[in-house]
């Protein structure tokens, strides 16, 4: 597809062997995310730093899915799955872009294979909405899109005062859905962090990744704006990395809380150079088989 790109972060000497590919969240796009410049100069010679520019970048999210992000992710991994067959590939999210990478684990569906998977600020899009929108609001945009849906009219842009000034974008009544996710089922594509979600969820997502083989890690930032501070972040973490090693997954001693950490991790000094160390041992020891091993 054409107006697809990936955005290469080149270094001097040889080109290496292994990519990191970057997917940002909602309203992200190239060079957005805070630490992308500084990740990208910390990683080992070994990597390359790719940032995907998915259609759902910036404003685009607004009628996208993550199944659409997940089809459009795998044909860049296997862009460079072909440009070095030989290599290492590497998917990390930030905020929604660990959706992405969550449903490129989990989904149904073939896909190129990837080697591991770096989550950093999976956050729940129905808690965070709950938090900023009054409920008589966040109740009343479920029921319009909801009947919208049932009209036909999933693919339909929903009225400007619904997300617009809140979200930064207009957005069909499916993807207000999948986000809001509203109750009781709580079954919108985007719900897969939400901290009353029952352990058969997690099973479903977490669990289903570690059945694949990949290698994890969870990183939750011990700041985050996005997630309601009556969350347990570090139980949180826990369930997930728990659904996912029962599946059989490799997950990455480095998972945890990033303390002092933002959504985007705009913090520079320490809170930024843990990232980097975490994210570079990770990628270390995917090269050396070391993932999950104590």
């Amino acid at each position: 597809n054409y107006r697809l790109v990936a955005f290469e972060h080149t270094r001097d000497g040889p080109p290496p062997p292994n990519t990191l590919l970057f997917v940002p969240g909602l309203s992200d796009g190239l060079l957005s995310v805070p630490y992308a410049l500084s990740l990208a100069a910390a990683l080992p010679s070994s990597y390359s730093f790719v940032e995907i520019l998915l259609s759902s970048a910036y404003s685009g999210w607004g009628h996208s899915s993550i199944t659409q992000d997940v089809g459009e992710m795998a044909q860049c991994v296997e862009y460079f799955q072909s440009l070095r067959p030989k290599g290492k590939i590497i998917l990390m999210g930030n905020s929604t872009g660990c959706q992405d990478v969550l449903g490129y684990c989990s989904f149904e569906g073939s896909r190129p294979l990837i080697d591991g998977a770096i989550l950093q600020a999976p956050v729940s899009d129905r808690e965070a909405i709950q938090m900023i929108y009054a409920p008589e609001d966040y109740k009343r945009h479920n029921d319009l899109a909801q009947q919208w849906v049932k009209e036909g009219r999933g693919d339909d842009i929903l009225p400007n005062h619904v997300s617009l000034p809140i979200l930064g974008a207009r957005c069909t009544a499916k993807r207000w859905l999948s986000l809001a996710s509203p109750g009781p089922e709580h079954a919108g594509e985007d719900d897969m962090f939400s901290s009353d979600l029952n352990n058969g969820r997690f099973r479903s997502t977490f669990g289903v990744a570690g059945k694949r083989g990949v290698a994890m890690m969870i990183l939750s930032s011990g700041n985050d704006a996005a997630v309601p501070s009556t969350v347990d972040k570090e139980a949180l973490v826990a369930r997930m990395g728990k659904a996912f090693v029962d599946g059989g997954g490799k997950l990455d001693k480095g998972s945890g809380i990033l303390p002092g950490a933002s959504h985007t991790v705009k913090e520079v000094g320490s809170v930024r150079e843990e990232l980097h160390k975490r994210v570079v041992g990770f990628l270390e020891s995917i090269e050396q088989g070391t993932v999950g091993k104590t």
